[in-house]
């Protein structure tokens, strides 16, 4: 009798250790193999024996609850619920560090700009309008005047912006571009 076999007396039988040795004993005693084949079968019935009792001992306790299968893993009810709280904890900390990068990169934003207000000066003639930058007086950009009434366009929105109490000039290309085609 192989090993399948002795599993499924001990599964048939429910553990009785008399039921097993007695199939052993119709085999032939003497060759090595018959040995090694009871060696096996007992050490089988011992570790499914120490599961069983453990097994009982929980339930005789109260200590058990039932377990399901999810995938290669089987769970009780409790430990599912702390698996999935941990998994939510987990996903709440990166939704949080993510909120918080966001509004780093928004703050570094906000400072990157103004930095670049106060490093830059919007400057204005009958040519076009360009931004340089003060420290260097490199030309950012550049827009040429296309006629009379864009200078004009451009003069009137900088006096607007002289009367203003805190002038924040745009320093935006493509801002001016849209002011000059309206």
């Amino acid at each position: 009798m192989g090993l399948a076999g002795a599993m499924s007396d001990v599964s048939n039988y429910m553990g009785k250790r008399e039921y097993i040795y007695s199939k052993n004993r119709d085999s032939s005693h003497g060759d090595r193999a018959s040995q090694k084949g009871n060696a096996v079968r007992d050490l089988f019935f011992e570790l499914v024996q120490e599961e069983r009792e453990e097994l009982e001992e929980r339930i005789k306790s109260g200590d058990s609850e039932p377990r399901y299968q999810i995938g290669a893993s089987s769970f009780t009810e409790t430990e599912w619920k702390k698996l999935i709280k941990s998994v939510d904890d987990v996903q709440e900390e990166m939704r949080k560090a993510a909120e918080r990068e966001r509004e780093l990169q928004k703050e570094m934003q906000q400072k990157k700009e103004v930095q670049e207000s106060k490093l830059c000066i919007i400057v204005y003639d009958a040519d076009g309008i360009r931004c340089v930058e003060a420290e260097t007086g490199i030309c950012r950009w550049f827009i040429k005047f296309t006629d009379n009434t864009q200078y004009s366009k451009v003069k009137e929105y900088m006096d607007g912006m002289a009367a203003d109490s805190s002038p924040a000039l745009p320093l935006n290309e493509g801002f001016w571009q849209g002011l000059l085609l309206s």
